[in-house]
C-alpha cells in the first residue's frame, strides 16, 4: 500500500505540465456545473412565491397532494 501511495505522491510532485492541465480541467468543470445549474435548475419557488411562508406552504401542499393519491 505504501508503495502505491509513494508512486502517486512522487508522480504528482514531479508533474509540471500535468499540474497546469489538472487546474484547467478543474476550472472548466466548475464553470460547466455552474452554467448547467443556472440554465437547467432555476429556483422556481423564488419565482412563483414572494415569501418563505408561501414557499413552505406550497411545498407542504405538494407533498400532501402526492401522498393522498
Amino acid at each position: 500500500m505504501a508503495l502505491i501511495y509513494g508512486m502517486y505522491r512522487d508522480g504528482f510532485r514531479d508533474m509540471t505540465l500535468g499540474r497546469t492541465l489538472w487546474i484547467v480541467i478543474a476550472v472548466k468543470l466548475v464553470i460547466i456545473f455552474l452554467v448547467v445549474r443556472l440554465l437547467f435548475f432555476p429556483d422556481r419557488l423564488a419565482e412563483d412565491y414572494d415569501s418563505d411562508g408561501q414557499r413552505s406552504q406550497a411545498v407542504r401542499n405538494a407533498l400532501v397532494k402526492d401522498t393522498d393519491n
